[in-house]
C-alpha cells in the first residue's frame, strides 16, 4: 500500500468509524506544536477541551499530567478536525488523572524506542475512566521499521480503546498492552480493526498483551470485544493473555498467522468468536494453558495451522513450575464450538515432555460439531485425565480421522448463511442425547430447551443487528 492509498484509507476509516464526540461545556484551549503544554495542563478543569492544530505533530512530546475530568463532564483531548493532527517520528503521548478522552488523532510512523501512548504520565499517576476513541495508530509501507515500542500502553483501570484503526506495524514490540498490578484493570478493549501486521520473525510481534508473566496470577478483568483482526501475522500469539479472569467475546480472526492465546493466568473465557482461516497456512484458533478456562460458542473454519496453532489446542504443563513455565491445564470447558475444515481441531498434550509432563486434567469436551473435511479430528501427545466426553458431533466420510474418542457420527446439515458461516438449518440434524448447561449460541441468544451441538441454535432468531448498547460495526459485518 502506497502513502496516498494508505491515507486515502485512513480517511476513509475515520468516515466510517468517526462519531467525532464534542463537549458541550468548558473552555477550549487551541494549541500548535510549538506550544508550552505544561502551562495548558495546568489550567485544564473538567468540561475543557486541548485542541490540536491540524498538519504534522513531528517529535512532539506531549504530556497532560492528573487532570480531573468528571463523569459528566470529562476532559477531551482531540485534533481540530477528524484526523487533522498527525503525530510521527519520536512523538508521545502521556496522560494521566480521571475522565479524560482522546479522540480523532492520528499517530502515525511514530519510530520512538519506547510507548507511543501512555495513559499514565508517571510511574505512580495512572489514568482512571479515561477513553481513546476514534484514533488512527499506523506505519505505511515506505517507513523505516524503527526501534522496538510500544503503540498503546494501558494502565490504571476502568479505560476503555474503541473505534480505533491499527495497522502495518513492522517493529519488535507489542501493538496493544494492557499492564497489570494489584488493582483490578477493568479495561474494555472494542469495535476497534487490527490491521495487517506482517511477520516478525521473533518473540514481541503480539498485537494485544494482557499482563506480564510476573503478574499472571492476579485478575484483569479486560473485556476484548467486538473487534476485526485481519492479517496479524506477527508472531504465534496474536493475543497473549497473561492475567485472570479475562474475556474474549464476538471478535472476528480473519486470516491471521497465529492463536489467541491463555498463555499465563486463569479463569478466562473465549466465547462467539469467529477465527477464518481462509486455507492459509499457520492460521490458527485457541490455545490454552492454565486453570478453569472456558472456550464457548466459537466457529473456527479453513484453519491450516497444527501445534500451537491448531483450531484448539490443550498444552502439557511443568508441575509446580515458575511463573514463566506451563501452567497445568485444568478444568478447561471446551464446549458448543463449531469447526469445519481444520488442519487439526483439537491438540491435546502439546508439547509433552520429562519436563512437561502434566496431562491436561479434569476437562470438559461436550457438545461440538465438528466437520474436518479430509483432515484429523485429534492428535494426542498425551491422554487427558478425568475429562469428560459428551455431545459431540462429527461429520466425516473418513473411516479413520485420528480421533480415539467418541464423537457420534452424524450428517450436521451445515449451509452457508448470509454472513458467511455455515449454520445448521435443523436442529434435528445437530440434536445430542445430553443436556448443557451453556445458556446463549454465538449471536448472544438464549439457547431453546434442545440439546444441540456447535456456536449455533438454528431455532433462534438471527437479526444481525449491533449489540445492545453499542455503536459502530459488529462482527457480523466482517465475516463476508
Amino acid at each position: 500500500m502506497n502513502r496516498q492509498t494508505s491515507n486515502s484509507f485512513t480517511a476513509s476509516i475515520l468516515q466510517i468509524f468517526l462519531v467525532f464526540i464534542a463537549p458541550c461545556y468548558g473552555k477550549e484551549f487551541r494549541i500548535t506544536p510549538s506550544s508550552d503544554v505544561s502551562l495548558v495542563a495546568r489550567s485544564l478543569e473538567a468540561g475543557d477541551s486541548v485542541i490540536l492544530s491540524n498538519g504534522p505533530w513531528d517529535g512532539v512530546k506531549l504530556t497532560f499530567d492528573r487532570l480531573a475530568g468528571k463523569v459528566e463532564s470529562p476532559i477531551y483531548i482531540r485534533s481540530e478536525s477528524p484526523g487533522g493532527a498527525v503525530l510521527s517520528g519520536e512523538a508521545e503521548l502521556r496522560f494521566s488523572g480521571d475522565y479524560v478522552v482522546v479522540t480523532g488523532i492520528v499517530f502515525r510512523n511514530v519510530i520512538g524506542i519506547s510507548d507511543v501512548v501512555q495513559l499514565r504520565s508517571h510511574s505512580a499517576r495512572l489514568a482512571h475512566n479515561c477513553r481513546i476513541t476514534d484514533c488512527v495508530f499506523e506505519q505505511t509501507a515506505d517507513a523505516e521499521t524503527g526501534d522496538e515500542c510500544r503503540w498503546l500502553s494501558i494502565y490504571g483501570t476502568n479505560n476503555r480503546i474503541d473505534h480505533c484503526f491499527f495497522a502495518g506495524k513492522k517493529g519488535r514490540g507489542t501493538t496493544v498492552v494492557v499492564w497489570g498490578g494489584d488493582e483490578h484493570g477493568n479495561h474494555r478493549i472494542d469495535h476497534n480493526y487490527f490491521g495487517p501486521r506482517p511477520k516478525l520473525g521473533q518473540n514481541g510481534g503480539e498485537t494485544i498483551r494482557i499482563g506480564t508473566s510476573e503478574v499472571s496470577e492476579l485478575t484483569s478483568g479486560t473485556i476484548v470485544d467486538e473487534n476485526y483482526f485481519r492479517h496479524c501475522d506477527g508472531e504465534a500469539e496474536i493475543i497473549s493473555n497473561k492475567s485472570c479472569d479475562n474475556i474474549y467475546q464476538h471478535n472476528v480472526f480473519d486470516e491471521c498467522s497465529g492463536a489467541l492465546t491463555l498463555r499465563h493466568g486463569h479463569r478466562c473465557r473465549v466465547d462467539g468468536n469467529v477465527f477464518l482461516g481462509r486455507k492459509s497456512p499457520g492460521t490458527g484458533g485457541v490455545r490454552v494453558i492454565g486453570r478453569d478456562h472456558i472456550v464457548t460458542n466459537n466457529y473456527f473454519e479453513g484453519l491450516r495451522g497444527d501445534a500451537e496453532r491448531a483450531a484448539i489446542s490443550l498444552m502439557n504443563g511443568v508441575p509446580n513450575g515458575e511463573l514463566n513455565s506451563y501452567a497445568p491445564v485444568v478444568g478447561t470447558i471446551v464446549s458448543h464450538n463449531t469447526l469445519v475444515d481444520c488442519k487439526v481441531t483439537l491438540e491435546l498434550g502439546l508439547g509433552a515432555s520429562e519436563q512437561q509432563s502434566a496431562s491436561p486434567v479434569d476437562c470438559r469436551i461436550s457438545h461440538n460439531a465438528v466437520q474436518p473435511e479430509k483432515w484429523q479430528v485429534c492428535r494426542v501427545h498425551t491422554l487427558p485425565e478425568g475429562t469428560v466426553w459428551e455431545g459431540n458431533l462429527l461429520q466425516s466420510e473418513k473411516e479413520d480421522v485420528g480421533q480415539p474418542f467418541e464423537f457420534e457420527t452424524r450428517q450436521l446439515g451445515l449451509k452457508r448463511s448470509k454472513d458467511s458461516l455455515l449454520r445448521p438449518q435443523s436442529p434435528d440434524a445437530i440434536r445430542t442425547r445430553v443436556n448443557s448447561s451453556i445458556e446463549n449460541d454465538i449471536d448472544g441468544f438464549p439457547r431453546s430447551e434442545l440439546s444441540l451441538a456447535g456456536c449455533d441454535d438454528p431455532t433462534t432468531q438471527f437479526h444481525g443487528m449491533p449489540s445492545p448498547g453499542n455503536t459502530g460495526p459488529t462482527w457480523r459485518h466482517y465475516t463476508n
